[in-house]
């Protein structure tokens, strides 16, 4: 979800990745049909731990307009802006902004970020920003819609698993949906470093991510290579976080992965819905996925509120590691 600015180097160019397409349409078909896509699910989430979502049922226009709402957001004056700044990881609205290090003044903007939580949103919405004057109207339509979109795939996730579709519905109703908005400037010819976020894993159980232009780059376990995805026109990308890993007991990979900038196409801006269970539940592998001779238990129980008490610990080990046993 958020992570501390170190280790930035310099990106390559990369070959682009092709992100395998689930094609949400085919849950509603006919038992065989849907069969075909629990499996695809299955084998995305094992190999992968991200794919992209087409006929997910949201309009590319809310899309657009939270996209476009968002990318005026950043472009406020800094104060504007810094009336939710704040390096507290606990607040429920929360704006920061990171320089590169690579002149005395301090480098140029390589990215900004707002965090807000947005479920249930009626609790959260009136401490979101203000302006633009359209912002909370746009980004919540579509928190609200993604929100509804998780819990339809949830059913499928857990499916796929080999679970109850059932499996953690009435603590899925009830979890936190994160949004993360990342805005990552035009990087000059001269920058040093082009890594607008380092690399990392999501926190939550399934994050939801869609940019107006390209720039996820993904860890490809099958070579342990930096890949970049092509852009996606009215798709979802869904990435695996770690407590799916945990849940899963460690079926399923959270993947790593960082943003970049580009020098020539302006300001990337990214809206990532991050999906939980409520802020203190406790996640722990399904009981269905532990055998003590074959697939012992292999994480410890973890909470949302662990996850955000290590975060503000600082500590530098990746938190999925902190959890194996």
């Amino acid at each position: 979800m958020e992570e501390e600015e170190k280790n930035l180097t310099k990106v390559s160019s990369l070959v682009p990745l092709e992100v395998p397409i689930v094609d949400l349409n085919h849950l509603t078909q006919n038992s065989q049909i849907r069969s075909i896509i629990i499996d695809k699910l299955r084998n995305v989430c094992q190999e992968m731990g991200f794919f992209q979502i087409i006929n997910h049922g949201i309009r590319s226009d809310v899309i657009e307009e939270a996209l476009g709402s968002s990318e005026k957001f950043f472009d406020l004056p800094t104060e504007d802006k810094n009336v939710f700044s704040s390096e507290d990881v606990h607040k429920p609205v929360r704006f920061m902004s990171f320089r590169n290090n690579d002149d005395v003044d301090g480098g140029e903007i390589s990215r900004e970020f707002i965090k807000i939580y947005a479920h249930p949103i009626q609790r959260w919405i009136d401490s979101w920003p203000h302006k633009p004057a359209d912002y909370r109207e746009k980004l919540g339509k579509y928190a609200t819609q993604v929100r509804l979109l998780n819990m339809n795939m949830m059913g499928a996730i857990m499916e796929s698993l080999g679970l109850c579709p059932n499996h953690l519905r009435e603590s899925i109703e009830q979890g936190m949906q994160i949004i993360a908005v990342n805005a990552y400037p035009q990087c000059s010819s001269s920058t040093i470093s082009s890594v607008g976020i380092s690399s990392h894993t999501d926190h939550s159980i399934l994050s939801f991510l869609v940019e107006n232009t390209s720039g996820l780059e993904v860890l490809d376990s099958r070579d342990n290579s930096w890949k970049s995805l092509l852009e996606t026109k009215n798709g979802l990308i869904v990435l695996v976080g770690n407590h799916l890993e945990l849940l899963s007991n460690g079926l399923y990979k959270s993947v790593v992965h960082r943003a970049v900038r580009s020098s020539q196409s302006g300001t990337r801006v990214s809206i990532g819905s991050f999906h939980s269970l409520p802020m203190d539940e406790m996640v722990e592998p399904a009981v269905e996925l532990v055998d003590r001779e074959n697939c012992p238990k292999r994480y410890r129980a973890s909470s949302l509120s662990d996850y955000i008490k290590y975060l503000s610990s600082k500590e530098v080990k990746p938190y999925i590691e902190s959890l194996k046993i």
